[in-house]
């Protein structure tokens, strides 16, 4: 099967349509030669279209093709003849000058024939019992402005042409419709499917008239035989017929889309099947004025042009054909790269940063005593967003989870810690949503150069996450939905060097350090839509430099209790680009998504209280953080710890 919609056009693409010996009147949809009136080039369309080469033909009968223009319209490819004459055409014999292609058609290879007799008679209608009667040229030129006027005016006709049109926007294939000289029937066909590609009235009618040029030598052998003005009226097209019938659609329906749709019985469907068939639009609505991940998408909408859904009865086509009739693509352009995937995996690069914030107060072990453990459970939740912009759609994270885990001081200058959560995370952007759920294992230690209490020291910390990814992303357009979900795996670590100052009543520590943290979400097919994707493999890792500050106070007495208020400040550095890209294929078409979150640098500043009574301590903090112009959040811990 040869995919029609696999061609795309250019308004200089030159017609290279064979010219046969035997089908004088063979020519492709698109577009005239330069030596029989036309440009040389496919045919312009409304909204930025070009006429596709390659879709439909129309000719003369195939009664007469020699073997070499048979072989020629082999290679082809046509998978369907519509034969538009009547009986007595088709049977024969021949009775010149108006049936010199009397007899069945000789069918290329692979074309498979249907019969659809246009007027709906055993022979065309009679040149002598006309009204009035064919005798001279005045009544000659009188008796084809009636065929075309009845080509919108008889109920017979319409409803085969209507047969001819959906059986064309039915064929997956090339296709071929042709009468007898290929000139009325067929130039009325070619009319109604050069107005739905959107083609100019004038073109159609340069179009229409080039029958004269194809066939001018057999119509002047012809006229050498069967002299007069009657002969030379009906053998050729003049501008005058194609008009009567196009006056007559106006008086009878007031305007060609609506003969379409009530005197055809054609769908919108049906025209956007066709018209997606015949014609390649360059640029879609708006999109040279795009950027980012809407210009992205834009381009994936356009390369689908050449795919399996256009020229087919699917929502996608119906879609970008109406959304180029109204001149917007709607949004489609933002939601279809999926902008969500990338946004997830930006959020599970930053988690590590709310995980070490939650579980900091209890991972230096310096207020235990050697050989002393602290378990502890800390619960964390928060809101991070990134406000849209040119080309990006707005993202927002929002989590929530607890850490439980221990901490053991190994001796006077040492500590270690383990901790096992599991974070439920969830990201939104582009009119999608992802559940991002995190089992995660953390493990670090410090060590102090003199003691853990006071004075320079060391940390670093390891930890791994397993996710669990879960997408649903609704296209708009009358797109559908759809939906997906694949497992990925989050790795990183990080060292410290930092100094306890202690400036009574306060203890000041500052600390210098480095994340790096990798993030890997599986391939995965989206289900649910025509537009569904092959989302592949995302993997970004992302490097940090950080600077911290806390300050807090000496424990104040309280009742039983002591608390203690801090201060934290934070700095993140990126040491790299810190967008993350995520790609997905449709018929091998591919679209690119960056997500919003593009921030170098990230700060935080946050307040806690942490109290303590006996063994028993609770702290809670709440931070609020911040990148570049676009991008802030908010984040809050509580959590709560046993010393034994």
């Amino acid at each position: 099967m040869v995919l029609l919609s696999f061609a795309p056009a250019s308004a200089q693409q030159a017609i290279s349509t064979p010219i046969l010996q035997s089908d004088e009147n063979f020519r492709d949809l698109a577009g005239i030669s330069a030596g029989n009136g036309g440009t040389g080039f496919v045919d312009t369309t409304s909204n930025n279209g070009v006429m596709r080469t390659g879709v439909f033909y129309r000719s003369e009968a195939l009664s007469q093709l020699n073997p070499a223009d048979w072989a020629t319209l082999s290679m082809l490819h046509i998978g369907l003849d519509i034969d538009l004459r009547t009986n007595s055409e088709i049977t024969g014999p021949a009775s010149l000058p108006f049936s010199p292609n009397a007899g069945i058609d000789i069918l290329p290879i692979g074309t498979n024939y249907t019969w659809v007799n246009i007027y709906g008679t055993i022979s065309p209608p009679s040149t002598s019992t006309s009204t009035p009667p064919v005798t001279d040229k005045a009544s000659a030129v009188t008796y084809m402005k009636t065929t075309y006027q009845n080509f919108v005016t008889d109920p017979v006709q319409r409803a085969a042409f209507h047969t001819v049109l959906i059986d064309l926007a039915n064929e997956a294939d090339p296709a071929l419709y042709h009468c007898s000289g290929g000139k009325d029937r067929t130039g009325w066909t070619s009319m109604l499917l050069q107005s739905i590609a959107g083609v100019s009235p004038t073109t159609i009618m340069q179009d229409y008239l080039a029958s004269n040029n194809y066939m001018a030598a057999s119509i002047a052998q012809i006229l050498k035989d069967y002299p007069g003005e009657v002969y030379k009226v009906m053998l050729g097209v003049r501008r005058g017929f194609l008009q009567a019938g196009l006056d007559q659609v106006i008086a009878s329906y007031g305007s060609l889309n609506a003969y379409l749709i009530q005197g055809l019985g054609l769908t919108q469907a049906d025209i956007y099947v066709l018209r997606a068939k015949m014609v390649y639009y360059s640029t879609l609505p708006g999109q040279s004025g795009l950027a980012g991940n809407a210009a992205s998408g834009a381009a994936f909408l356009n390369a689908l042009q050449n795919s399996p859904l256009s020229g087919h009865y699917t929502s996608y086509n119906y879609y970008l054909q109406s959304a180029i009739d109204m001149g917007t693509l709607g949004g489609v352009e933002t939601q279809v790269g999926g902008q969500v995937h990338a946004d997830a995996v930006s959020y599970l690069l930053r988690q590590p940063l709310w995980v070490d914030g939650a579980i900091a107060p209890y991972t230096s072990g310096r207020d235990l005593d050697v050989g002393q453990t602290r378990i502890w459970l800390a619960g964390l939740g928060g809101y991070f967003g990134s406000d849209g912009r040119t080309g990006f759609a707005s993202s927002t994270e929002r989590s929530a989870g607890t850490v439980m885990g221990g901490t053991y001081r190994i001796g006077d200058q040492a500590s270690a810690y383990l901790g096992l959560g599991n974070i439920l995370g969830s990201v939104g952007s582009a009119g999608a949503s992802a559940d991002v759920n995190t089992a995660l294992a953390t493990i670090g230690g410090r060590y102090g150069f003199s003691t853990l209490e006071a004075g320079p020291y060391v940390a670093a910390r390891a930890n791994v996450g397993w996710v669990d990814y879960q997408s649903k992303r609704a296209l708009g357009g009358g797109l559908g939905t759809t939906q997906g979900n694949t497992k990925g795996a989050v790795y990183g670590g990080g060292a410290d060097v930092g100094d306890v100052i202690r400036l009574a009543p306060f203890i000041i520590t500052p600390q210098l350090g480095v994340r790096v943290t990798q993030v890997t979400l599986g391939s995965f097919d989206e289900s649910g839509s025509e537009l569904a994707l092959g989302v592949n493999r995302i993997k970004h890792t992302s490097s940090n430099v950080l600077a911290d500050l806390d300050v807090s106070l000496d424990p104040q007495k309280l009742d039983d209790w002591t608390i203690a208020p801090s201060v934290a400040v934070g700095y993140e550095q990126a040491l790299g680009n810190p967008q993350v890209e995520s790609t997905g294929t449709l018929y091998g078409f591919n679209v690119s998504q960056y997500s919003a979150y593009d921030s170098q640098y990230l700060m935080k500043v946050g307040l806690a209280v942490t109290a303590q009574h006996g063994a028993f301590t609770v702290k809670a903090a709440v931070n609020a953080v911040y990148a570049a112009e676009t991008s802030s959040g908010i984040n809050a811990q509580l959590s709560i710890g046993y010393k034994f």
